[in-house]
């Protein structure tokens, strides 16, 4: 499972969103949570443990929202949003170097990874992280009802 946490306080502050990086990924890329799915978990179950073991966040609303074939091992990613009911980060180093909350302005000023003129860069464009970050950034407002 693959995941795009997203916070609104509803304090009128801007929505943001949760990426992390992992410590052997380049200097100041940021992509999406991701973690594998356990035996006897649902997907949604997945999703949640992922993110509390991976950044101390939790989580409700989870909701699916695309796939993509996974070269190793041999399995496909599926893509979920989730709702943060909590926002301080603690990572699990074995697991991430560091984690942050973005808003959509901070997230607009990223480069692509690979591009070395930006300090921070989001994941490649035909992964389903860049997707799933792209969908956020591309919302006047995320929809949480459904």
């Amino acid at each position: 499972v693959i995941m795009l946490v997203i916070h609104d306080a509803g304090d009128g502050s801007p929505e943001r969103c949760l990426l992390g990086r992992n410590a052997g990924w380049p200097e100041g890329v940021f992509s999406t949570l991701a973690g594998f799915v356990e035996a006897g978990e649902s997907l949604e179950q997945a999703v949640g443990r992922e993110v509390a073991e991976e950044s101390s966040v939790l989580t409700t609303d989870v909701r699916y929202v695309a796939s993509q074939p996974w070269p190793f091992p041999r399995s496909i990613m599926l893509g979920f949003e989730a709702i943060a009911t909590s926002r301080d980060i603690v990572i699990d180093p074995h697991e991430l170097a560091d984690a942050r909350w973005f808003t959509r302005e901070e997230l607009r000023s990223f480069g692509s990874w690979g591009d070395e003129r930006f300090a921070l860069q989001l994941p490649r464009s035909d992964s389903i992280a860049r997707f799933l970050i792209d969908r956020w950034l591309n919302e006047e407002h995320s929809d949480t009802s459904t």
